[in-house]
């Protein structure tokens, strides 16, 4: 039940969406059925109840979707997979200097063991 919360929203937003949408079109056909006064809200009814409807289920789909982006980082941490390019150029680079900080002689080894281990 309380399992792929995200997934759940995202399907709660597409039937959210469809079935407002046509109770919108239903009640906008009622309201321009009840008398000749009522044309302007029974079309604003018409066409803008499913842009609403439209809106909110953007906001829950869009709050699945963030449900399910946290749950797959959150797994990726814990099981230490798949850094960002981005990330492992920047351990690349970072294990490079201390390499040369080494070879220069400028750290200990105990220093480069320990920042080696940071780094990676």
């Amino acid at each position: 039940m309380f399992n792929n919360v995200g997934k759940k929203l995202k399907s709660l937003a597409k039937v959210m969406f469809v079935v407002l949408a046509i109770i919108s079109f239903i009640a906008g056909i009622l309201v321009l059925s009840i008398n000749d006064d009522f044309i302007a809200p029974g079309l604003l009814i018409i066409f803008c109840g499913p842009l609403v409807a439209l809106f909110f289920s953007w906001l829950l789909y869009g709050f699945g979707e963030l449900i399910d982006k946290v749950t797959d980082i959150e797994r990726s941490i814990r099981r230490g997979e798949h850094k960002s390019e981005a990330q492992t150029k920047f351990d690349s680079a970072r294990i490079n200097r201390i390499e040369k900080l080494r070879s220069q002689g400028l750290i200990t080894e105990e220093e480069y063991k320990k920042a080696i281990s940071n780094a990676q």
